[in-house]
Order: structure tokens, then C-alpha cells, then sequence
């Protein structure tokens, strides 16, 4: 009799954790991006779309650079497009880590600091107690083109 009560709290145990994996699987950060940065939101503009979602249009600061396939250093300042539900809007100082893919729509002299959060924006995600790297450099601020 133990050993069929044992089997069962086995499997129970074996469904629990499956389904604490299953659920933890749905909020990985998207795999494929162009850039993964560590940033600092330095300013929100929300827009209202169509079928509760919104349209936010963000001001931000990179940190550091974990994967890049352009020129962007930390203490650059990019503008990232982004779609969701109101509570998935990031306030201003928010720093976290983002997965992002050149706009599609950029045009003009910006275009290279003009990104879209990827993974169907889910790619802005709240940044580990420690940065990936286990160093983190704040560079000063850019002046007049330098």
C-alpha cells in the first residue's frame, strides 16, 4: 500500500513541477533580436490603438550592450517602438534589459538609433539583481558629437 501511495506523490510532484516549467516557459525573454541592451527609460509617450492595445513610443538610454549589430555604445540615447496592453508600459527610470530589431518604418538620419521591441513585445524585460556581465560601467555623457 506505501509503495502505491508513493508512486502517487511522485507523480504528483512530477505534474507540479512540469506545470511550474510550462508556466515559467511562456515569460522567456524572445531568443532572436538584433540588440540585447541593458537600458534606462528616459521618457514614455502612450498612444491609444485599436482593441485595447497601445501604441508606446519610448525614450531611452543604453547602459550597456550585451549583443549588437550596430553602433550603439552605452550612453547613446535610442527610440524604441512598442505594442501592449497598459500595463505592460514601462514608467520613466524603469531599467531593465531589451530585445530589439531595427524599425522596419525608421527613416532619416536616426534610423540607426530607431529600434522595435521584438518578441511581440515581450522584449522588454526587468533587469537581473546583477547585469549578465557582473560589470556595469555608466559612461558619461556624449558632447556635441565627440
Amino acid at each position: 500500500m506505501s509503495g502505491i501511495c508513493s508512486v502517487r506523490y511522485a507523480t504528483i510532484a512530477a505534474l507540479g513541477m512540469l506545470a511550474i516549467l510550462w508556466g515559467q516557459a511562456g515569460a522567456a525573454p524572445p531568443l532572436v533580436a538584433a540588440q540585447v541592451l541593458e537600458i534606462r527609460v528616459l521618457a514614455t509617450q502612450v498612444q491609444q490603438g485599436q482593441g485595447g492595445r497601445y501604441e508606446v513610443l519610448y525614450s531611452m538610454e543604453v547602459l550597456s550592450v550585451l549583443k549588437k549589430t550596430s553602433r550603439l555604445e552605452p550612453g547613446d540615447i535610442i527610440r524604441v517602438r512598442s505594442y501592449g496592453q497598459s500595463n505592460q508600459v514601462r514608467e520613466r527610470g524603469w531599467l531593465g534589459t531589451a530585445y530589439l530589431d531595427p524599425d522596419p518604418n525608421a527613416a532619416g538620419p536616426d534610423a540607426g538609433s530607431q529600434f522595435v521591441v521584438a518578441g511581440q513585445g515581450e522584449g522588454l524585460v526587468d533587469m537581473p539583481p546583477a547585469p549578465p556581465s557582473l560589470k556595469f560601467t555608466i559612461w558619461p555623457a556624449k558632447k556635441g558629437g565627440q
